[in-house]
Order: structure tokens, then sequence, then C-alpha cells
């Protein structure tokens, strides 16, 4: 059976392979913990229900947001609490 994705789901995960792309850039240990956050968040986030649209886009905006500030930062490490 095959999955059919929403325009918005496609895009989340499009967003969430940009980032592992961006993170995959960076020398080590900065690579790991970044791939390391992405996936920690994507998991955590990925059984959002869908009815629940206003929470998943607003996490999806927030992290966008985010990266946006570290690609521009420049960032080469991040620390994961």
């Amino acid at each position: 059976m095959s999955r059919v994705h929403s325009k918005f789901q496609k895009e989340i995960l499009q967003f969430y392979r940009s980032v592992l792309k961006w993170a995959s850039l960076k020398p080590e240990p900065a690579k790991s913990s970044i791939i390391q956050y992405a996936q920690n968040e994507y998991r955590k986030n990925q059984n959002i229900p869908k009815k629940k649209f206003d929470r998943i886009e607003f996490l999806f905006r927030q992290g966008k947001n985010k990266f946006e500030i570290w690609k521009d930062a420049k960032i080469d490490s991040i620390q994961i609490k």
C-alpha cells in the first residue's frame, strides 16, 4: 500500500532533508550533534495528530526560523538539552 502525503507533509519532509543535508556539510562534532537534534525533534513530533494543524504549523515555522538563524550565523555546533 502506497502512502499519500499532503502538500504540507511533503514540505515538512523536504525541510527535514534540507536540515540533514546542511548538517552533513559541517565538521565533526557539530555534524553529529545537529543531525541528532534534528532527528530527535522530528521523532518527538511525528505523531502529532493531523487534526492539530495549528500546532504542526507552529512547530514547522519555529523549526524553519531556527534553521535560518543557524545558517545565517554559520553555526558550527549546538547543545542538546
